[in-house]
């Protein structure tokens, strides 16, 4: 098997392979490493392509388009070491019977460590007492916050950072309300949730949190009157896609004070720094770092190696990505 690395950036290449991991794969193949540094093309991987039985890929790689899978002649084997691949893989792989994986597993379980961390930050009012104890506000004394534990929690979408996070809340005790229509009564139950219409849910969660994937039927699926559902002094979480939610609807109810948001994703990203949401006391933002945990973008090239690995001994792949699920990601 011959196998061709289009990782380029000298960032991830040093993040994703460490020495371990770079004897674990030329154990099970001949490697071919793309020059450090130096941007690859599509052009330049489109002459290339024909010699290999395996390519793996990350951010920054030139997408496998239909021309360079036509060409790819020996191709049996991608390895996406980062989440999403519709940017990288043309759907063409699939009826090639091309095998896909990817480490999406790795960068669901960094995004749902933050979002319960956004939970509980808002849920304790954190960064709001921080700014009244700098001011010179003691707020220790006396009143209350809703914290996380035994509260009713929403959870938008079912996907891997939901279902990790679903684990994640068991230590709270909450109860949790699931809006998906790809859960099935019996997968509910496994999970320990209640599924309902997103009203309901919207209705009687003190926290929601959106994981749905970002498609024409999601785009905005959290308009300004599903907004007005949540109760007062709700917790508004998002670490998936800022689009699933109408950007002025959300500003217009943030800024009444009425409800609280925890925001990791945006409409625009950069966030300009001119952005009404920074100036608002009842909203936490963050610069879109769900997947930046050292230890899970340490194992991204890890868990492709072990996927090829296991291809390469005929053992079934543990991360594979079906056409089904690809085309999930597209359009709902």
């Amino acid at each position: 098997m011959k196998t061709l690395v289009t990782i380029w950036k000298k960032e991830l290449r040093e993040l994703f392979f460490s020495d371990e991991v770079v004897s674990r794969l030329h154990k099970v193949s001949d490697v071919d490493w793309v020059t450090a540094g130096e941007p690859y093309e599509a052009e330049q991987l489109l002459q290339d392509i024909g010699s290999y039985d395996a390519v793996l890929t990350s951010w920054g790689s030139p997408k496998l388009t239909a021309e360079i899978v036509a060409g790819a002649h020996k191709l049996q084997f991608i390895g996406h070491a980062a989440g999403t691949l519709i940017p990288y893989v043309d759907p063409l792989v699939f009826r090639k019977r091309i095998t896909v994986v990817n480490a999406n597993m790795a960068l669901s379980k960094s995004t749902a460590e933050l979002t319960l961390a956004l939970m509980l930050a808002g849920s304790w009012n954190i960064c709001s007492l921080r700014d009244q104890l700098r001011s010179g506000i003691w707020g220790g004394n006396g009143g209350t916050v809703n914290g996380l534990y035994g509260q009713p929690v929403g959870i938008v979408g079912i996907g891997e950072v939901a279902r990790e996070v679903i684990q994640l809340l068991r230590g709270f005790h909450t109860n949790i309300r699931l809006f998906s229509p790809y859960c099935s009564e019996e997968e509910a139950r496994q999970l320990g949730v209640t599924l309902c219409s997103l009203e309901e849910l919207l209705c009687e969660s003190r926290i929601v949190s959106l994981h749905d994937t970002l498609t024409p039927a999601t785009r905005g699926m959290i308009t300004r009157e599903k907004l007005q559902l949540l109760p007062d002094g709700a917790l508004l979480v998002n670490t998936a896609r800022g689009a699933l939610v109408e950007e002025e609807a959300l500003w217009q109810e943030l800024s009444s004070g009425r409800i609280h948001a925890a925001l990791d994703v945006y409409h625009q990203e950069p966030l300009a720094a001119e952005n009404p949401l920074l100036r608002l006391p009842n909203v936490i933002c963050l610069p879109h770092i769900g997947a930046f945990s050292s230890y899970w973008k340490a194992q991204l090239g890890a868990m492709v190696v072990e996927d090829l690995a296991r291809f390469a001994s005929g053992l079934p792949v543990l991360r594979g990505i079906t056409e089904e699920r690809f085309l999930r990601m597209t359009h709902r």
